[in-house]
């Protein structure tokens, strides 16, 4: 019967012992941040939304022509975009892969919703992995903003 204690206690030091180490270690934590446009599409900054290794940074932004096509979802036409993004930065590089589901919200205005991953990048960037959610909207005369929030982490 001492073994079963014996096992017990073992086993709650291990999960102790590596949730210390992976809490210690900055490089595997993950960070929420936030990459907003300014100005338009083709300037950005990217805001860091929780404690970790990445600081604030801005710069320009080059966008591949999207692949495109569209559904109807319970009568609703969507414009579906897939394309990638270069965001050009003080701290370095790093590209993103975004995928935007665009429907119409009246007065000429269109929304879309979508998620973005990480596909690589350079200085302060490299290494880092994730993605997450983002929202953009068409506003008449062309002008478009978009805001996309997720987790990074090494």
């Amino acid at each position: 019967m001492r073994t079963i204690p014996k096992i017990a206690l073992a086993a709650l030091l291990a999960v102790l012992v590596t949730t210390s180490a992976a809490s210690a270690n900055p490089l595997a934590a993950s960070q929420r941040v936030a990459v907003e446009s300014k100005g338009g599409v083709f300037a950005f900054a990217l805001v860091p939304l929780g404690a970790g290794s990445l600081k604030r940074d801005s710069g320009t932004t080059t966008w591949d022509q999207p692949a495109r096509h569209a559904v109807v979802r319970n009568g609703q036409r969507i414009d579906i975009d897939d394309t990638v993004g270069r965001f050009e930065g003080n701290r370095g590089s790093f590209i993103a892969r975004f995928h935007v589901e665009w429907t119409s919200a009246g007065n000429d205005f269109t929304a879309g919703s979508g998620r973005w991953t990480l596909v690589g990048g350079t200085g302060e960037y490299a290494g880092l992995r994730g993605g997450g959610r983002s929202g953009h909207v068409w506003r008449p005369g062309g002008k478009i903003t978009m805001r996309a929030e997720g987790v990074l982490r090494r």
